[in-house]
């Protein structure tokens, strides 16, 4: 039987946190951070990333890679 390799998107949750004057100016801040896998134990920190722990979307727009 031939195998696939297939690609996906899938959309997680993320969280960071952000200290700033107003929501404005924390939402310019959260836009340019990076995005990693994982917090607890990772040396990920939630005031310097986006983290995302669950992978908790679902996969579309599947495709043969």
């Amino acid at each position: 039987m031939p195998i696939f390799n297939l690609s996906c998107k899938v959309t997680v949750s993320a969280y960071t946190e952000v200290e700033a004057a107003t929501l404005e100016e924390a939402i310019a801040e959260a836009g340019s951070r990076d995005v990693a896998i994982g917090g607890l134990h990772t040396g990920n920190e939630p005031d310097e990333v986006w983290i995302i722990d669950d992978a908790d979307g679902c996969p579309e727009d599947i495709h043969s890679a």
